[in-house]
């Protein structure tokens, strides 16, 4: 069926006139498309908004509502105005963290839960006693003090008969003794600072399988590190300097390792080795002590086989170059070091599983290991202004850096002197030795 209209007298056809044309047909399909498309995607646009604006509310109503108490049980987000209160606070339960802000204590804490307490800042986390008693009483299995200064106590911290704790990256002074542990197994004591206390700096008594490491201990009045009636225990890396009657000592402690410390400076001894048994002692850098090292039994081993101490006292040579004394350093008449160190002991821990130790005569400025190449640099220096020479002895691990070794100084424009590309070898470590005239030095090593 036909309809017509009339314009200015005109008849149209109308179904003509305004028939849609296929291509005009198919653009309005493609336009109304777009628009849905373009609403769909502002839809979801406004929806990811809101979205993100109630995970904000709900982040900004969380944390105005943390605890304003200095305090903290991180499991249980409650805050307290005390460190003994949120321990003892039945909500606290073994395995849970309690977080200290910075701040003074004038508290005597004792930690009887299987917990750990954590400063927020080991510098300005205070715990302070009145003169007396125990600045932190650890006496709870499996608990970790980390991250506080503990001051003005008969004892800074102390651990009596528990298992597996751990007592780190604190800062214990002006005490009567600053560490204790008592009758315990497996306790590490790591990274903390005692000096300055007028009696002890670390103690270990009674006590089994034992690690004290990476500590700073100086100036106490009395001892510095010892471990007593005690036994398997590693004594390794720490710095023990200017305590009165020793850097470290063994009494009546048996199957001890002492590895790679520092003892400087002490007024009496050393390394002071009293009625112990089977204890091995090398890697250390045994330096301007009173009396350097005491020990009258035949059973402790004082190098490993291969290598001893540095003594800064030693007097013999090395005339076939491999950073090894020529003769023995006589410790008593039962006790000598057959290989003793001709320069200072480092050990570097390059990656997580390897550690490249380096025996040398020279200062070193800085040591990097760059894992994409297989390559070791190192800066090295004079150790004293009148030194012409310099050398360096370094153990590599195989798995680290496969032999051979090349050893370039200065880019090329130091020579190197009596290279020696294997200077001792196992199953584990290779073992180099150069020599170079001294000033300030890069070494390259590759492999």
């Amino acid at each position: 069926m036909t309809y017509h209209a009339v314009n200015n007298g005109k008849e149209e056809d109308y179904s003509a006139t305004h028939k849609t044309k296929p291509e005009n047909l198919v653009n309005e399909i493609k336009m109304n498309r777009n628009l849905v498309v373009l609403i769909i995607v502002l839809i979801l646009i406004v929806a990811l908004a809101f979205t993100v604006y109630l995970q904000y509310s709900k982040v900004h109503q969380n944390n105005n509502h943390l605890p304003e108490e200095p305090v903290l049980n991180i499991n249980t987000n409650l805050g307290y105005e005390t460190i003994q209160a949120a321990i003892d606070a039945p909500e606290t339960l073994d395995g849970h963290t309690i977080f200290v802000k910075s701040g003074v204590y004038y508290e005597h804490v004792v930690l009887n839960k299987s917990i750990s307490l954590i400063g927020e800042d080991r510098t300005d986390t205070t715990i302070i006693g009145n003169g007396t008693g125990i600045g932190i009483l650890v006496n709870a299995n499996s608990v970790t003090v980390k991250g506080f200064t503990v001051k003005n106590c008969s004892t800074g911290i102390r651990v009596v008969s528990v298992n597996n704790s751990a007592i780190m990256e604190n800062i214990v002074i002006f005490n009567r003794n600053a560490i204790l542990v008592d009758y315990s197994s497996n306790c590490k004591i790591y990274q903390n600072i005692a000096g300055n206390n007028t009696e002890r700096g670390i103690l270990v008594t009674g006590s089994q399988n034992f690690t004290i490491s990476r500590n700073d201990v100086y100036d106490n009045g009395m001892y510095g590190l010892n471990a007593n009636f005690s036994a398997n225990g590693i004594i390794k890396q720490n710095f023990a300097y200017e305590n009165y009657y020793d850097g470290i000592g063994l009494l009546d402690s048996n199957n001890c390792t002492v590895i790679g410390n520092t003892l400087k400076k002490n007024q009496l001894y050393g390394i002071l080795a009293s009625s112990s048994s089977y204890c091995r002692i090398y890697h250390n850098n045994i330096i301007q002590n009173g009396i350097q090292a005491s020990d009258l039994n035949a059973t402790n081993q004082w190098d490993n086989g291969v290598e001893g101490n540095y003594w800064s006292s030693y007097t013999g040579t090395d005339t076939n170059n491999d950073g090894i004394g020529d003769t023995a350093y006589v410790i008593s008449d039962l006790n000598r070091d057959n290989y003793p160190l001709m320069g200072m002991f480092h050990s570097y821990n390059v990656t997580e599983s390897y550690y490249v130790n380096v025996v040398s005569n020279s200062t070193i400025e800085s040591f990097e290991f760059f894992a994409s190449n297989n390559t070791i640099r190192m800066y090295v220096s004079n150790l004293t202004s009148i030194q012409s020479f310099g050398f360096c002895r370094i153990a590599i691990p195989k798995a680290l850096m496969s032999p051979l070794y090349t050893v370039v100084i200065d880019d090329g424009l130091t020579e190197v002197l009596n290279f020696n590309a294997t200077v001792h070898d196992d199953d584990i470590y290779r073992w180099i030795y150069f020599v170079y005239q001294h000033s300030t030095r890069k070494v390259v090593i590759t492999s």
